[in-house]
């Protein structure tokens, strides 16, 4: 049995695998209200969370899976990227569960697990190597070239805030709170497909900038004079507003991806991290991918937010490439 422990941030998650790759047990719980009142995740209370749920969860999934519990032999554990504190806390859970159950110690990058969450339950024989990896998340816009498993590389990357930050803290802006992206969400939907007016027509990030990175910081400095400019005199603003907002993100990652596609020839990107459970990215994606013959997949919602599953899936994937435990520590800003 495998055993993961998820705390990068907010969520605390744990899972157990068995040695075929099957789910045994999923606990999840999200401190999401708790920070809601202050806009953003609270780093302090977040970790105090994960210091409270963690024996809890531990003892609810020993309750119901005792002799699976009992049967742990290696242990995963996200090391980063993340809150130092929340991480703190996992892993220290973490060494003390190796230490009692005499198992393995593996420290997981956070971001590896979002990147091969589309493909979970499959062997490494069934993931389509090489393929682009995009993990679009409330922290982290990264684009990794995988030519195999183990083998990844970062060819472009934020060079501020991440999507996920952008959308919670222009959802904020507006009065929405946090999080924001399902309520932006939302907004564009009522907004459907029909046209934005030229006034509410936001710029598509890093266009022409001839590399593989992504900026949002200076969309969201034009979203909010936008906000304070239009708002009042505008009826409708906010639907049509959160429609053109999101549009100029999607057009923004796509040409990154395409670009990518291109230069690489590569056709398969895996889209994961929190964003990958919009519904309009996932459509914009599928609409787009026609024109360049590419093949996007994604993780069921549920694992497209910070999960356990996605990590003891990545400790499976190692576990069948013989990959050892090495010594680590906390790494908050691994990429």
């Amino acid at each position: 049995m495998l055993l993961a422990i998820e705390t990068s941030f907010d969520d605390t998650g744990l899972a157990l695998l068995a040695d075929d790759g099957s789910l045994v047990a999923s606990e999840l719980s999200s401190s999401v209200e708790l920070h809601a009142e202050y806009g953003g995740v609270v780093p302090e209370i977040a970790a105090r969370e994960h210091l409270t749920n963690l024996p809890t969860m531990l003892a609810l999934m020993r309750d119901k899976h005792a002799d699976a519990l009992a049967g742990v032999s290696a242990i995963g554990v996200t090391k980063g990227p993340g809150l130092p504190g929340c991480l703190l806390a996992g892993v220290a859970f973490a060494r003390g569960l190796a230490y009692a159950f005499d198992a393995q110690l593996y420290g997981l990058s956070h971001l590896e697990g979002h990147l091969y969450s589309p493909f979970f339950g499959r062997s490494l024989e069934e993931i389509p190597f090489p393929l682009l990896g995009l993990v679009v998340s409330g922290g982290n816009t990264v684009l990794y070239l995988v030519q195999c498993f183990g083998e990844s590389e970062v060819v472009g990357q934020t060079l501020d805030d991440a999507a996920g930050e952008l959308f919670d803290k222009i959802s904020q802006r507006l009065g929405y709170g946090y999080p924001g992206g399902a309520k932006l969400e939302e907004l564009a939907r009522e907004h459907g497909s029909r046209p934005t007016r030229g006034e509410l027509e936001l710029p598509v990030p890093m266009r022409d900038s001839g590399d593989l990175n992504f900026s949002f910081s200076g969309l969201k400095t034009a979203a909010v004079r936008m906000i304070e400019s239009r708002r009042r005199e505008m009826e409708g603003f906010d639907a049509e507003f959160a429609a053109s907002l999101m549009r100029s993100v999607w057009e923004s990652i796509w040409l990154k991806v395409e670009q990518a596609a291109r230069e690489y020839g590569i056709s398969v990107i895996s889209v994961s991290g929190g964003v990958a459970v919009n519904g309009l990215f996932r459509d914009y994606l599928s609409e787009r991918r026609n024109e360049r013959g590419l093949d996007f997949r994604f993780p069921a919602p549920h694992l497209a937010m910070d999960n356990a599953e996605m990590m003891a899936y990545l400790l499976w994937l190692k576990l069948s490439v013989r990959e050892s435990p090495v010594p680590f520590d906390v790494e908050s800003r691994l990429t």
